[in-house]
């Protein structure tokens, strides 16, 4: 029974972040986090947002420039390997406390601000965004709002942001998971979850296909600020439940 719960949950998850880039971990870690300890559900939310990705990559593959993406990666591999090793030593709430407070207060300050943004480019922005994108992502699984906040920063048409995060999260991700495999996070234990979890990957992105060519541009930025929002909240929630 655990087994059909962790592929729904990964159904849904997939269904999301083929829509919107990003958002898997955002879902399945909270539910994950009711019957799986944490040094497993990072490592699995890694290792299949890498699936995700693959398929955000090659279809949205003419969308993107190489030259977008390589500063942001560049800095998120010090952000990587710096967030194994505070997973493995260190308690990440603080940390957390602090990103969620900042992606709600971000969230809900450009909901309100919703003129539309030019196209710009920002080396420092995105070497910060890069950095924390490495960190969170390899500490709490939310590498995603980070580059969430770039891409809306760069003012990017969806399609731009759908090929442009599909292609950070694989190269982030597969940095994370080497990195982590050789902290020793993986075992046995994870592929069993990760031989349920590829499937229904699968299923969720197939189910998603048909809505994406229907989200407008407004809609979209909406959709990622709300996941932005919503990733804050779960993980403010996430240390309460953790002290109370």
């Amino acid at each position: 029974m655990e087994l059909v719960y962790f592929a729904c949950i990964w159904m849904l998850a997939s269904f999301v972040k083929s829509i919107s880039g990003m958002g898997s971990g955002m879902f399945a870690a909270p539910s994950m986090l009711l019957f799986m300890d944490i040094q497993l559900v990072v490592p699995v939310i890694c290792t299949l947002s890498i699936l995700q990705s693959v398929g955000l990559a090659i279809q949205y593959r003419k969308e993107f420039h190489l030259n977008d993406i390589l500063f942001v990666l560049i800095c998120a591999i010090p952000g990587i390997f710096m967030g194994t090793y505070a997973l493995k030593v260190l308690s990440s709430h603080v940390l957390e406390i602090f990103m969620a407070l900042f992606l709600i207060c971000y969230a809900i300050w450009s909901l309100m601000h919703t003129q539309r943004v030019k196209a710009r480019k920002n080396t420092v922005m995105a070497g910060a965004c890069g950095f924390f994108s490495g960190f969170f992502g390899s500490t709490t699984a939310f590498a995603g709002p980070p580059l969430a906040i770039y891409v809306l920063y760069a003012g990017w048409k969806s399609e731009k942001v759908l090929g442009f995060l599909g292609c950070a999260f694989v190269l982030i991700n597969a940095i994370t998971c080497v990195s982590q495999y050789f902290a020793g996070l993986y075992t046995k234990e994870i592929l069993g979850y990760l031989l349920v979890g590829v499937p229904a990957c699968g299923v969720g992105m197939c189910l998603a296909t048909p809505f994406i060519k229907y989200i407008s541009q407004n809609v979209f930025r909406k959709i990622i600020l709300l996941l932005i929002g919503f990733a804050g909240l779960i993980s403010l929630l996430r240390v309460i439940s953790h002290y109370f």
